[in-house]
């Protein structure tokens, strides 16, 4: 009986033996994460940090929004090493990229170049001749879509002893920059695009004396007609009319070096309430010569005793309104809504 009984137990345990080896493995928590978690890592996008140095900036032309730009282009892999290599483009860049390698790459973890280029960037007319300009760089891989390679912002800086655009201030308080994602027509292909920017104003004062200076200077001579006699009417009108004439070339002249907007810049709604004034000038001289006349002396007196206040500080009210209203309130509101 002990034989029989040690001879089902071994068979048992056989049989245990033989089904357990064929069993599915189950693999425990923890090992199951850890596998999931290289495979997910096998797969995931190199991300590289981009960085700018700004050395200069010249040959800024806001009639086609160019300009030329010198500066150090920087990647550094967020997860050394990497598994893939960069094959950056710059985009924005209009005729081909000049780029020298700096000789301090370490391969799959930094990469640095100096690149010089023509560039075309972001300009708005809206606040023209105090308008502003967006200074960008934007770069996508040529070759690695955005599940291989990703671009994101580190930082853009400039040179402090190179970089001077002249007639132009840095305010850095606006750069950035941001990663976005581009498809070329098929949806399941997408590629990482960075932009980076520099944020450029104009010198208020250097724009203020060479343009709007000089129109209010011809209007303050126009205003000189109020402090004639009331009886030089002939001489009066020439003034006005002189002044009209020189106001409009003036404007004509200052719109020469902007392109064609669908909308009107600064200094179009600063001019056409200058029109309104030189022109309500010009029916004041018409009416006070057509009263000295008819002999209405009285008359003529009267309306050149109401107008040569009135209408001079009508122009003051007019021009307050629209540097507060049309420009200072609302470049504000734009900072703001940058920065936010």
């Amino acid at each position: 009986m002990k034989k029989i009984f040690a001879y089902h137990l071994i068979f048992l345990f056989a049989v245990i033996f033989v089904l357990s080896a064929f069993a599915p493995m189950r693999i425990a928590p923890k090992e199951q994460h850890a596998r999931l978690a290289r495979h997910t890592a096998q797969i995931s996008a190199d991300v590289y940090n981009v960085q700018v140095i700004v050395l200069n900036l010249f040959d800024i032309d806001l009639n086609a929004g160019t300009y030329s730009m010198d500066f150090y282009l920087m990647f550094s892999c967020a997860d050394s090493p990497c598994e893939r290599e960069p094959k950056w483009d710059v985009l924005n860049s209009t005729s081909g990229l000049d780029v020298q390698d700096q000789g301090t790459s370490i391969p799959f973890t930094y990469y640095e170049y100096r690149v010089k280029a023509d560039m075309i960037g972001r300009v708005d007319y809206t606040y023209y001749p105090f308008d502003y300009l967006y200074v960008d760089v934007y770069i996508e891989d040529k070759e690695y879509s955005s599940d291989e390679i990703s671009y994101e912002y580190s930082s853009i800086i400039v040179d402090p002893y190179l970089f001077n655009p002249a007639g132009w201030f840095h305010n850095k308080n606006y750069d950035g920059g941001t990663t976005y994602v581009i498809e070329y027509g098929d949806p399941d292909i997408t590629f990482d695009r960075l932009n980076l920017w520099l944020f450029l104003e104009r010198d208020w004062f250097g724009a203020f004396m060479k343009t709007v200076f000089a129109a209010i200077v011809i209007v303050m001579i126009g205003m000189l007609s109020y402090l004639m006699k009331t009886n030089a009417t002939t001489e009066r009108l020439a003034l006005v009319s002189s002044t009209l004439v020189a106001i409009v070339l003036y404007h004509i002249s200052l719109v020469a070096g902007v392109p064609a907007t669908g909308y009107l810049t600064f200094i179009d709604k600063f001019m056409i309430w200058t029109y309104l004034i030189v022109f309500l000038s010009l029916v004041v001289s018409v009416m006070m010569m057509v009263l000295v006349n008819e002999k209405k002396q009285e008359k003529a007196e009267r309306l050149h005793a109401q107008t040569r206040w009135l209408v001079p500080l009508l122009w003051i009210a007019i021009m307050a309104y629209v540097f507060i209203f049309e420009l200072i309130i609302p470049y504000k509101q734009l900072l703001t809504s940058i920065s936010a």
